[in-house]
């Protein structure tokens, strides 16, 4: 009697979970691998649903007529033989196996479930698999064993395919899960044969779990699957967007920029073609000469600006921070644009306010923002007009560090309210150079954004046509202990003399050697040649130590480059040769040219195409220093 109520307890827990578990298959019917699955469930509910009357009457709880008893044995043998067969055919569907592929071998699947259904039905007038007498006692016939054979042809079938898919099989996952799910079905299988009562409903609940939870795991892989797609798409249209918008934006500037571009490049043509005409009129020929000058400094500046922004959107810009002093190193801007401001009658002023003026930045950048920005108010400011700027320090939360807000004010044209949604994006410009008379790239702005959001700052703009312009930039950098004077210029190069100084210039190609020498000798500079590193090189070893003062060195040459002809010369032995100061002059123009040139062992670097003025006022400072 206990025995019998355990079971009953067992067979009552197994059909409360394989009734959730068939709930939820319902609600994933449109999974075809799922529908499979719950035809397996539903038959073992049905077997269960059979089974507890049944195990009622073997412990003589419940008594029926001998008929009804019949039925019910009927269909438990039946019911169990069907769940096996369902079992079988869901595995085999999944495997993709040739038995449920081959229509031949699928009939002859189904044939333990049809015997053991005649068998079943022909007992009532032999008693082959079982019999029930007047009483309604259940009693087992002569064939019983087929009602244990039948059922677990299937499980045993099942297994071995099962083996072998996954012994076959690159995914191996599910075949593994479904393995390990026939374990339990065929354990409970021998149990339920050696001690009786229900135990491969057990067997077979456990294996349903399994089975059920991988099913669900693959449900979930799949999801992910597609949302990994989905999202791979998304990016992938995203960045078409991104490219077919670069590409218009990109289109739209070159049209927009082809006249801006015919423009200086006819007036250098024409202007020399004039000039070649009217040598013998100086007024004349220096009004050309400013032109050609004025169009070219465009041409330069266009080339600088869209490879600055190339650089830029490849993440080939980085922060090079050093010691810096605010008022000496920003000191440069204003005298940049003093005597261009003064030229246009434009009233300039400069205002510094800084409590912490030693900090650590990078000064490049930091002057690049500041020029381009004066720059702008500069060209859109007309006589009679001003310009502002002021740097001041404000408030800052973060110990050890200091936010500087630089503003600059001008009262020239100003923008529209539409234009200023657009000023920093690529390429924008409010007007044309022939409507505004100025040239200009449209990505002035868009750097200094760029910039800007690099050095984790932030950048205002107020605009009001006809009234002017307000820029506002903050930045935050970390105080430097130490004092520094990085950045500081000569102010006045005349004031500085060249007599007496002698340069070796290592450049190899004839016109810009040329161009070099005709610069250095009108400053009053005695000029020597070399065609590349290794004359350079051989002719500082050939002279007196002092004999020559610095050596401009081109980076590109044939046979030893810059470089290494930099390296070689800081290892000479006569350490009096070995530290003569290195300048490179190079079209190598980007900070990493610099900070190679500095590595190699150089003491400063200009860029090509050579500016008269940059060239002595770096020469001035190196030389007043060696």
């Amino acid at each position: 009697m206990t025995q019998h109520l355990q079971t009953m307890v067992c067979e009552y827990t197994t059909l409360i979970i394989m009734l959730y578990i068939g709930v939820r298959c319902l609600n994933q019917r449109n999974n075809s691998i799922i529908r499979l699955f719950s035809h397996f469930v539903f038959g073992v509910i049905v077997f269960q649903i059979i089974n507890i009357p049944v195990r009622m009457v073997d412990a003589g709880l419940v008594h029926m007529p001998k008929t009804a008893v019949f039925v019910l044995n009927c269909g438990f043998m039946i019911a169990e033989t069907f769940v096996t067969y369902e079992w079988f055919f869901f595995f085999e569907s999944i495997q993709d196996s040739f038995l449920v592929k081959n229509r031949v071998l699928r009939v002859i699947g189904g044939v333990p479930l049809v015997l053991m259904t005649v068998l079943c039905v022909a007992s009532w007038w032999n008693g082959w698999l079982f019999y029930v007498d007047d009483a309604g006692a259940y009693h087992r016939g002569v064939l019983f064993g087929l009602q244990i054979a039948l059922p677990y042809t299937y499980v045993f079938v099942t297994l071995i395919s099962a083996i072998v898919y996954t012994l076959t099989r690159r995914e191996k996952r599910s075949a593994v899960i479904m393995t390990i799910a026939l374990i339990p079905a065929l354990i409970c299988s021998v149990l339920q044969v050696v001690a009786g009562g229900s135990y491969v409903l057990v067997g077979l609940t456990f294996a349903a779990m399994f089975v059920y939870i991988e099913l669900c795991m693959e449900d979930i892989r799949k999801i992910e699957k597609l949302a990994m797609l989905e999202e791979s798409k998304k990016e992938l249209e995203e960045a078409l967007d991104m490219a077919t918008r670069a590409n218009n934006a990109k289109t739209v500037f070159l049209n927009s920029m082809s006249h801006d571009i015919r423009t200086p490049m006819n007036a250098i043509i024409g202007f020399t073609d004039l000039l070649s005409e009217n040598l013998d009129d100086k007024e004349k020929a220096g009004d050309y000469i400013a032109k050609i000058r004025s169009s070219s400094d465009y041409l330069l500046s266009l080339i600088n600006n869209v490879l600055e922004m190339a650089r830029i959107e490849r993440g080939k810009t980085e922060l090079d921070e050093t010691d810096v002093s605010i008022e000496k190193s920003l000191d440069s801007v204003y005298w940049l644009f003093e005597s261009q401001m003064k030229e246009k009658n434009i009233d300039f002023t400069w205002n510094v306010n800084v409590q912490h003026n030693n900090i650590q930045c990078d000064l490049v950048k930091v002057k690049e923002v500041l020029m381009n920005i004066v720059n702008n108010a500069y060209k859109y400011s007309l006589p009679g007009d001003s310009v502002a700027v002021r740097i001041n320090e404000i408030p800052c939360d973060r110990e050890g560090y200091v936010t500087i807000c630089t503003e600059v004010e001008d009262t020239g044209i100003g923008m529209s309210e539409d234009f200023l949604e657009h000023i920093f994006e690529d390429f924008s410009r409010a007007q044309n150079s022939t409507e505004s008379g100025q040239f200009g790239t449209g990505l002035g702005m868009a750097i200094v954004k760029k910039i800007v959001d690099l050095m984790g700052g932030t950048i205002d703009v107020q605009s009001k046509q006809g009234k002017g312009t307000k820029f506002t930039v903050t930045l935050t950098h970390r105080i430097s202990e130490e004092a520094a004077d990085a950045g500081a210029v000569v102010k006045n190069v005349d004031d500085y003399s060249f007599e007496g100084c002698r340069v070796l210039l290592a450049e190899d190609n004839d016109l810009n050697a040329e161009i070099a020498m005709a610069i250095l000798s009108g400053c009053g500079l005695d000029v020597e040649r070399a065609v590349d590193g290794i004359q350079c090189i051989d002719m500082l070893e050939k002279a007196e130590p002092g004999y020559y003062d610095l050596i401009l060195m081109d980076i590109q040459m044939p046979n030893m480059d810059g470089y290494k002809a930099t390296m070689l010369i800081r290892k000479l032995e006569d350490r009096r040769l070995a530290d003569i100061p290195i300048v490179a002059m190079t079209a190598n123009a980007f900070d990493e040219d610099r900070k190679k040139a500095f590595a190699a062992g150089m003491n400063g670097h200009i860029a090509k195409p050579i500016s008269a003025n940059d060239l002595k006022n770096t020469l001035a400072g190196i030389l007043q220093h060696s």
